[in-house]
């Protein structure tokens, strides 16, 4: 299960952060305000395979952005590394990637290395793990701490931590789609899902994102056969449109189904439980009894004689047999192995 939920995972977002669109709206919620001002959003492209070598495109699945940055122009490139479990060698992977990265820009003379310098890079750790997110953030604190003499000497390195399981939505941009992302990730019911389809068709472009918006679609689609209740029919859905409408009648009807099933499996579970919990009021009972006819050490032992029995009968026989018998010896010879106790 954890491996199929990886997988479509993986998928899901390579699909979706595949668009212009989306890295845009992950650089509004990542740059700071000055920074975002001199960022040319509308130079945004994803970095040519020939400047990727093939030992990166091999260890890193993901997908390298670039774009022109403040007043002279330069290139910023944008690492994003998809993560559903946490990795503590997080940081060793993106510096690993980034040192990839640079020497092919190097080897292939790209365009992107303007005066013998390399462009400046932003990796982005997008994570939708349901565990909290440990590793540490920077390469800097995987090395063993030394002295400021060897400390400048150690690479430092740090990525941008974007968790979508837990960042609130009010601390992203209004109107942006990465907002949406948090918001799918964290949906727990099925009123949580219409609220995001609601937003989507008010956020997402009403032309040039069609991929995007297919992406979203079968996204929310698994999300819905996720929390839908055992048994209930997932329509098909096409378009955010009929997840609107469709899809959202139908989830609407979901909750009195959960309501019908929680309660019979209450009952149920509630039966059981009072049961159990009659069997052990019962036994202990029986040994505050034996205590005050007998002594504690015969409470003791009669606790133990106890465990196997929850038949709230053989119980009250055990009861009565407190009641008859005159010493510790005479009650305890009657949990013989042949007895039906």
């Amino acid at each position: 299960m954890v491996q199929t939920r990886t997988m479509l995972h993986d998928e899901n977002y390579k699909r979706l952060f595949a668009s212009p669109l989306m890295v845009q709206d992950v650089l509004r919620a990542c740059l700071p305000a000055h920074r975002l001002a001199a960022a040319d959003l509308s130079s945004l492209g994803k970095l040519s395979p020939e400047y990727v070598s093939d030992e990166l495109r091999k260890r890193h699945g993901d997908t390298v952005w670039h774009l022109r940055l403040g007043r002279r122009r330069v290139f910023l490139l944008v690492l994003l590394e998809f993560q559903a479990r946490d990795d503590r060698w997080m940081a060793l992977r993106i510096l690993t990637y980034s040192g990839l990265l640079y020497q092919e820009l190097v080897r292939s003379r790209a365009p992107a290395v303007a005066g013998e310098r390399l462009p400046a890079l932003l990796p982005v750790v997008l994570y939708n793990g349901t565990e909290p997110w440990t590793a540490a953030p920077e390469m800097r604190r995987l090395v063993t701490p030394v002295g400021p003499w060897l400390a400048p000497y150690q690479p430092a390195q740090r990525y941008y931590l974007l968790d979508l399981q837990r960042v609130a939505a009010e601390d992203l941009p209004y109107r942006n789609l990465l907002r949406a992302v948090a918001r799918l990730e964290q949906s727990r019911s099925p009123q949580d899902v219409v609220r995001v389809v609601r937003a989507l068709q008010r956020w997402l472009p009403p032309r040039g994102a069609e991929e995007l918006r297919r992406g979203f679609v079968d996204w929310l689609h698994q999300i819905a056969e996720r929390l839908a209740p055992p048994g209930a029919m997932v329509p098909a859905i096409r378009t955010l449109e009929e997840a609107s409408m469709s899809l959202v009648e139908r989830v609407a009807e979901w909750p009195q189904q959960w309501l019908r099933e929680g309660r019979e499996q209450g009952l149920a579970e509630g039966r059981e439980q009072g049961l159990t919990q009659g069997v052990d009021q019962q036994r202990a009972l029986l040994c505050r009894q034996a205590a005050a006819r007998f002594d504690a050490e015969t409470a003791a032992r009669l606790a133990d004689l106890l465990v196997p029995i929850s038949d709230p009968e053989r119980l009250a026989e055990v009861g009565d047999w407190l009641v008859r018998c005159d010493t510790p010896a005479a009650f305890f010879a009657r949990f013989d192995p042949a007895s039906p106790a």
